[in-house]
């Protein structure tokens, strides 16, 4: 059967091209509408771990997170128990380290072991605490002081200037940080992949995320009280904030900029007007996202209407990674098909491989699976071993009998 994109020929029982991931049974859209990280999942779906842990399939997917709502409901409980230092610390650090536990746990980069993530986590972890330092205690606490004094008087009260230091000045210099670490990671010839770029961009951009809360709740650890009972509905809308939205936004929109970088297929673009306006599209959604919690502060449930904000902003982006990972994926997969040099991409498949969404078996230089239509290419390295590793047969039992 041939492929209609790239002139492959595939078995007569393949519902995808096994080199370019084309649909074989129905239109083009089909291909279109289905994720091909996750081909169990639409594109526009919004599906957030297998958006920012592409290398894991359904079972860990799934296993990462009911992990993350259990441990997102115990720091919810800490914050009504008013054990404000745990709630707030872990909500900090709840994205960011499981995260970095995704990543030792799938193995990434064979040759680049957890050490050279956990760098990056803590350089923009550093680059954070400066620059939350400056724009907050070293050269414009007057102006945050009374910007924050004013949500409390009246939107009459609000301070333009403070506003647009704190909503928009801010959110540009922060962009930059999170994407030096990331950026210096996916120039280097190891990590020459769009879904590295968006991995590095996603950690650095949560760890930014974490210190920046450190340094402004500081006070919530220095204060001496250990335990609190003002104001603890309200705090916790703050910690699923902090927990959940701030950081994800951060790190989605970070991605997508790191990403960009990376550009399809083997080798990174660098510094192109797609990384440009990527970067433009992460700055956008800080600001949208601190110009509305800013001014959603002074109206009445401000503090709730600012997480419904908030999840909107997240949405949207995850819709464009997705989006962005898609076209990546195809379109690399249809470069690499159509090669005429005989090369192998790195990439693909060789004899006896199994796809480790569905378990079938994977043709020799498979960029995807036959059956599902799920990428090889954002199978971790662990995973592709696994793949190419021969079954063992099973031991006989006791009496000889298989």
């Amino acid at each position: 059967m041939p492929c209609p994109t790239c002139s492959t020929q595939s078995p007569e029982v393949a519902l995808y091209c096994y080199r370019c991931g084309t649909s074989l049974r129905g239109s083009a859209s089909t291909r279109a509408g289905s994720y091909a990280v996750q081909s169990s999942e639409g594109v526009n779906q919004f599906a957030l771990i297998s958006t920012i842990m592409p290398h894991t399939n359904r079972q860990t997917a799934d296993n990462y997170r009911w992990a993350m709502i259990l441990s997102a409901v115990l720091i919810v409980a800490a914050t009504g128990l008013g054990l404000l230092p745990i709630a707030v610390a872990a909500a900090a650090f709840l994205i960011p380290v499981a995260y970095l536990v995704y990543i030792y746990d799938v193995n990434m980069w064979e040759d680049a072991p957890l050490p050279v993530v956990a760098a990056l986590f803590l350089g923009t972890g550093v680059l954070a605490v400066l620059v939350t330092l400056f724009f907050f205690r070293w050269v414009f606490d007057e102006q945050f002081n009374s910007f924050a004094a004013g949500g409390r008087v009246g939107i009459e009260s609000l301070s333009i200037p403070a506003l647009l230091i704190f909503a928009v000045v801010l959110p540009i210099v922060a962009e930059v940080a999170k994407n030096v670490g990331g950026v210096f990671l996916a120039s280097r010839p190891q990590f020459d992949d769009m879904i590295d770029g968006l991995t590095f961009g996603i950690a650095a951009g949560t760890a930014y995320a974490a210190f920046e809360t450190i340094v402004l709740y500081s006070s919530v650890f220095t204060s001496g009280d250990f335990r609190t009972t003002d104001g603890l509905a309200s705090w916790a809308v703050v910690v699923v904030n902090l927990m959940v939205v701030k950081a994800l936004i951060y790190g989605t929109a970070t991605g997508i900029a790191v990403a960009a970088f990376s550009g399809k297929g083997e080798g990174y673009d660098g510094f192109t007007g797609s990384y440009f306006l990527a970067f433009g599209l992460a700055v956008a959604a800080n600001i949208g996202y601190w110009l509305g919690v800013r001014l959603l502060a002074y109206v009445p449930f401000g503090q709730a209407l600012g997480l419904l904000w908030g999840f909107v902003i997240l949405a949207v982006l995850v819709v464009r990674i997705r989006v962005m990972m898609q076209a990546s994926l195809l379109e690399a997969a249809v470069e690499d098909a159509v090669r005429t040099d005989g090369l192998r991409s790195k990439r693909a498949t060789v004899d006896d491989s199994y796809c480790p969404e569905c378990e079938n078996l994977l043709l020799d230089n498979s960029n995807f699976c036959m059956v599902c239509g799920t990428s090889v290419r954002s199978s971790s390295h662990q995973a592709r071993r696994a793949m190419n590793e021969p079954t063992a047969p099973a031991a006989p039992t006791a009496g000889g009998v298989a």
